[in-house]
């Protein structure tokens, strides 16, 4: 697995690292935003550093560890953002962090239309049905050649 994991990297530029924080503190909900797009738009803070590819360990425990620590910064990452209402701008660890034109955080509304919801959930329900239907007569017809 290890030689596979060396392999895939060397053909990797980057392997980028993406933590998303809520104002407020309030994610979607599943039902409530996301199958019935019944609230106000949620805002979002996208925080995500790109590491160069070359830089991650390949030892596989060496690269548990960076993991590990990768987890632990996102922690450290979300306990700024929920106490400050930014994510801190610096990359100590390597990594590259992307910033806007200004150098600071963007907020961007995430919002869902419930008209949209319904015919997305609509188109799928029909899309499901006709692929069944589709399954049972080619099995019928499989089924009839045989008897």
């Amino acid at each position: 697995m290890l030689s596979g994991l060396h392999r895939e990297q060397k053909r990797l530029k980057y392997i980028v690292d993406v933590t998303i924080g809520y104002v407020n503190g309030q994610p979607f909900e599943l039902l409530t935003n996301v199958i019935f797009g019944d609230n106000e738009p949620c805002k979002t803070v996208i925080h995500y550093r790109k590491y160069p590819a070359a830089t991650v360990p390949h030892n596989e425990r060496m690269l548990t560890d960076w993991l590990y620590e990768r987890f632990a910064e996102k922690d450290r990452l979300l306990d700024h953002f929920y106490r400050t209402g930014n994510f801190p701008t610096d990359c100590s660890n390597g990594s590259i962090v992307a910033h806007d034109t200004k150098g600071c955080t963007m907020l961007r509304p995430v919002s869902f239309c419930p008209t949209l919801c319904l015919l997305m959930h609509a188109f799928y329900i029909l899309s499901t049905c006709l692929h069944v239907y589709l399954v049972i007569c080619i099995c019928s017809t499989i089924w009839s050649w045989f008897m």
